[in-house]
């Protein structure tokens, strides 16, 4: 039997043990966790939805990564001389279950607040959680459900860091059109600090293309092709938006593995 044969075989099994092992370790959680500090909002999202943001059962990390996104989020929106206090509405684009978003409907509650993700639970959790926001469940491709020329403001955190070439730039598309002239998106990719942990044939791969994208043969089978973990150059990326976008602007994150990249919606 060859090795490819027995992959395919023994790959169901790894599966299920794979999501046995996961829940026993979310019902731990949500039953005997430690309870979590003071924060915005009165709900902690389950274990299994905070996993699946940030791959951690911790209460205090979600809160704590929440806080410190949502701080990022107003520092460059401030940068772009746009505060989120005085604009109309900002889309949270894949908002999960609402790490960053409870933190900024928290400081900002002038604002109208809307959330979207391909995660139907997560999506349910905050419509039924976080009230004053607006939810959607999206499909795993465009368009939105939001009419053009919507939103102020497009946040897409650990979004662009999963999507292959071709979703990408799907994306970037309908964010464009969602977006009002004079608009700005804010997103993260994985840059330079991430890129040192590969290996050298895809150090080699990023620095000739600019774009890397890699499936995990872990979740192989569970989930979608074009969903991987993605790498960009700071002028992949910046060439990239410029072809749609103006002052487009990337920010390196000294202590993170994501960087930062906003641009204006061209009028």
């Amino acid at each position: 039997m060859g090795v490819d044969m027995l992959r395919t075989l023994l790959r169901p099994v790894y599966h299920g043990a794979f999501r046995s092992h996961l829940r026993t370790r979310f019902w731990l959680s949500d039953h005997f966790g430690s309870k979590p500090p003071s924060n915005p909002g009165s709900s902690i999202p389950p274990a299994l939805l905070r996993y699946r943001v940030g791959e951690s059962l911790s209460t205090e990390s979600f809160l704590r990564i929440g806080e410190s996104c949502a701080n990022y989020i107003d520092q460059q929106a401030q940068a772009m001389g746009m505060s989120l206090n005085t604009v109309e509405r900002v889309l949270d684009f894949g908002c999960g279950c609402g790490r960053t978003l409870r933190w900024l409907m928290e400081r900002h509650p002038a604002t109208q607040f809307y959330g979207s993700d391909v995660d139907a639970d997560a999506i349910g959790w905050c419509s039924s959680n976080l009230c004053d926001g607006v939810f959607l469940n999206n499909k795993p491709e465009p368009p939105l459900a939001f009419a053009t020329e919507f939103f102020d403001v497009v946040y897409c955190l650990s979004v662009f860091t999963h999507l292959d070439e071709q979703m990408q730039d799907l994306w970037l598309t309908e964010l464009k059109r969602i977006l009002k002239p004079g608009g700005i998106v804010i997103l993260t990719v994985h840059g330079e600090r991430a890129a040192a942990s590969l290996d050298e044939g895809a150090a080699q791969s990023l620095k000739a293309a600019g774009f890397l994208h890699r499936q995990s043969r872990k979740l192989s089978g569970i989930v979608p092709k074009w969903y991987g973990t993605s790498w960009h150059s700071r002028s992949y990326i910046t060439a990239r938006l410029g072809r749609s976008f103006d002052d487009v602007r990337y920010t390196a994150v000294p202590d993170g593995v994501q960087d930062l990249v906003v641009a204006r919606n061209v009028s």
